[in-house]
């Protein structure tokens, strides 16, 4: 009775934090419809970015899309877990976005396609994610849950980032300005200019629905059928089917022996019951990553650790430093009159403030929803571990080095997981396809033949 009680307890627990992180994305979503339509102001407040990515971060964490294990076998499809939710997020947010074009302003950052940078950039990208088992943002959400190779991860994207500024002067000609296209998204290629603000809607509308497509009927654990997939639950057909996969969630206890057994269930079985759980979650993250963009602020988090290393240096050396032409563009720094100039947030916007926030989420959510906070005590990834033992030396390379590839690639394709396959598939972007494709090519590479991970279907090479 008392282990009964101790499971409703943390239903409940994940179902109001769930209903409250929906509630706070619509409220920034409708303020920003609002700030916009009705007192005609064009940018949120910084300030206001302490709490934006919290609908962002914490399902994140508690889908534990933070440990490295996660993102290895998402990466190498043997769980489409992300695939669907990116499916959902970006199909559903795409209509979403557009549809609110038709009477407000949004703040469109579609990336530039330039071919080099971003295929470069992607394969370096996908590769770091391979051996760090980390993106950008994820690397804040693990810091905030305590995991002692964030703090690994955080230095080597810091210095991967810092490498990118520093050789970005010689760069940019081959890698960003040879073969750009600029910015055309996939209406664009069909003849629908972007001023056209009704095609560019009914684009969308093409455009979600095959995503839409992908979240409903691709099953989640390669082999299975299709009748397995989130929209046929949704649909509550099959109530009596659950598919659980039992080696990830005794894993998952064995890691975490304090961690709320109802999400156990939740992120390790497909069920009625659960498709409709995560639909308040997966809402919450959609409209939240639409809301940064009403509210005219950045929405990234790779560009950070370039602005944090162009803070540091600006106060080392500030001429040197406002003189660096990548900081220029976004640490905010200029030469004005032979004097160095700093404005921090003029360039970026609010996306420190928001990397802060998510590692907040991540922090908030370890320590009362999920309680997978680790005390940054050593634990090598499983799958890590498979390939390399328990060396702790071994992690740290992994994790330094892969985040350092991870950042230096985010940084040449000027974007990451968030600025370009979620927000920046989301406006429909074609560089954020190109890029989404690299990563993927990247990472299954690393994963195959690096971790002898096998690609589509669960278990290891031998």
């Amino acid at each position: 009775m008392q282990l009964e009680t101790l499971y409703e307890k943390d239903r409940r627990t994940v179902w109001i934090a769930s209903w409250i992180l929906l509630a706070l994305a619509l409220g920034l979503l409708l303020g920003g419809v609002y700030m916009q339509v009705v007192l005609h102001e064009t940018k949120a407040p910084l300030l206001l970015g302490i709490v934006a990515a919290l609908p962002l971060a914490i399902p994140l964490e508690l889908w534990n899309f933070s440990d490295p294990d996660t993102l290895f076998r998402v990466m190498a499809l043997q769980d489409r877990f992300l695939v669907a939710c990116f499916g959902f997020a970006i199909g559903l947010g795409a209509i979403l976005l557009y549809g609110l074009n038709l009477f407000t302003h949004p703040n469109f950052g579609i990336k530039d396609l330039f071919i080099g940078g971003i295929i470069l950039g992607g394969l370096l990208f996908g590769v770091g994610v391979g051996l760090a088992g980390y993106f950008p943002g994820t690397i804040w959400i693990a810091l905030g849950q305590g995991r002692r190779d964030a703090l690994y991860a955080v230095a080597g994207g810091l210095l991967g980032a810092f490498t990118w500024s520093m050789i970005f002067g010689w760069a940019r000609g081959p890698l960003w300005d040879t073969l750009n296209f600029g910015p055309i998204t996939w209406p664009n290629l069909f003849g629908i200019p972007f001023s056209d603000k009704v095609g560019m809607f009914a684009g969308s509308i093409v455009f979600g629905v095959l995503l839409l497509l992908v979240f409903l009927f691709l099953p989640r654990y390669p082999k299975q059928p299709i009748k397995h997939a989130c929209g046929f639950h949704l649909a509550g057909v099959g109530k009596e089917t659950v598919i659980r996969f039992s080696d990830m969630m005794n894993d998952d206890l064995v890691k975490y022996p304090n961690q709320n057994r109802f999400l156990v269930e939740l992120i390790n079985e497909s069920s009625v019951r659960n498709a409709r759980f995560i639909m308040v979650l997966g809402a919450a993250f959609t409209i939240e990553a639409v809301a940064v963009i009403i509210l005219h602020q950045i929405f990234g988090e790779s560009t950070t650790y370039s602005w944090i290393g162009a803070q540091l240096s600006y106060l080392v050396n500030p001429y040197w430093a406002a003189s660096n032409p990548y900081f220029q563009l976004f640490g905010g720094m200029h030469i004005v009159n032979g004097i160095p100039v700093n404005k921090p947030f003029s360039e970026i916007g609010w996306e420190p403030i928001t990397d802060l926030s998510t590692f907040i989420g991540g922090l908030v959510s370890s320590l009362f929803i999920s309680r997978r906070f680790m005390g940054f005590r050593n634990q090598i990834p499983r799958v890590w571990a498979h390939r390399f033992g328990e060396s702790t030396w071994k992690r740290f390379l992994g994790s330094f080095f892969g985040a350092y590839l991870v950042l230096f690639g985010a940084r040449m394709a000027n974007g990451c997981a968030s600025g370009h396959i979620l927000s920046g598939d989301i406006q429909m972007a074609v560089s954020s396809a190109l890029f989404l494709v690299m990563v993927m090519i990247g990472s299954m590479l690393t994963l195959r033949y690096v971790l002898k991970l096998r690609i589509n279907a669960w278990g290891y090479v031998q």
